[in-house]
């Protein structure tokens, strides 16, 4: 039965996040919340839209811009854990991150609750409820017509203790991250070394000995795009390929979207929609260090996708 929680992840101990998001963590350690931001072009900021277990769900949008609810599946997301953020910060390979204790942490919170709770009553025209230490009053309401006070506790420093004031163990946004050069330096240190899957080397490997480097790439996003266009015999391309995809693979995961199969779908769709249809429609210039950058991360996709067909399709 847990297993089909929204948010099992099932690695390193990890049971589950407990909400139900359109992307989860690739995996726990610096190296994968790298990748996971790297998947973008460089440059994209990130912007915090939620926080629960210690994990945090970016989007790479403004939120404040958007149409819909930033939390939508239309949109692109990622997920980190806090604990990789602060190796992160450690390593001076991201910017826009800061260290902060427990109680600085659950002060914060407390704060943009407030905030949310203050645009509710402001419409009504009241002021938020509140005891006289500044905890706020609400109230769930039951079927039976019964309500039910819920106080919201205030953090004080006086109800935490000295580890809890000097440790900082999380991490807070005040406005958005991205990688910094030392980061995207990181990526590409990572991806002149990697060993590439031999049909992907079949491909790739004489064109970058001449110098074809968007060509490798265009051939590279080809092998995927034509790999899952073949296993499913059908002449869908792009966007409308990968949602047939997945929602053929939930079909054989008991019509259930699993962590796994969200996270795979997000790497597939920032596949197409930043190098995919870029390389399809534009001659580019590259060098062959950025060449492999790119090369790296449509080999680590290729991966999934073996792995996929082997697990959901192995009857």
């Amino acid at each position: 039965m847990l297993d089909k929680f929204p948010g099992f992840l099932g690695y390193g101990g990890i049971i589950a996040i407990h909400a139900d998001w359109p992307v989860y963590p690739g995996g726990l350690g610096w190296e994968i919340a790298l990748r996971e931001l790297g998947y973008y072009p460089k440059g994209t900021s990130f912007y915090e839209i939620s926080d629960i277990d210690k994990c945090m769900l970016f989007i790479n949008q403004d939120p404040s811009e958007l149409k819909k609810e930033p939390i939508d599946p239309q949109y692109l997301h990622t997920a980190v854990w806090h604990e990789d953020l602060h190796t992160l910060i450690g390593m001076d390979l991201i910017e826009g991150v800061l260290q902060v204790n427990e109680y600085e942490y659950e002060k914060l919170k407390f704060e943009r609750f407030r905030a949310e709770i203050e645009k509710v009553y402001k419409k009504e025209d009241a002021p938020v409820p509140e005891d006289d230490e500044g905890n706020i009053i609400t109230y769930a309401g039951f079927p039976s017509g019964k309500r039910v006070e819920v106080k919201h506790r205030k953090p004080v420093p006086e109800d935490y203790d000295e580890f809890d004031l000097i440790y900082k163990d999380h991490v807070i946004i005040p406005q958005r991250i991205s990688l910094n050069e030392k980061g995207w330096g990181k990526i590409k240190e990572i991806s002149i070394s990697m060993q590439y899957e031999d049909a992907v080397k079949e491909r790739v490997d004489t064109l970058i000995s001449i110098g074809r480097f968007d060509t490798a790439v265009r051939e590279a996003c080809i092998l995927i795009e034509s790999s899952i266009k073949a296993f499913y015999k059908i002449k869908l391309y792009g966007t409308n390929l990968i949602e047939y995809h997945i929602n053929d693979i939930v079909k054989h995961n008991d019509n259930f979207t699993s962590a796994a199969i969200k996270g795979y779908r997000q790497e597939l769709r920032t596949l197409f929609k930043f190098i995919r249809n870029d390389f399809a429609h534009n001659f580019r210039v590259l060098s062959e260090e950025q060449c492999k950058m790119i090369l790296f991360r449509i080999n680590e996709i290729y991966i999934e996708f073996k792995d996929v067909v082997k697990v959901y399709y192995n009857d």
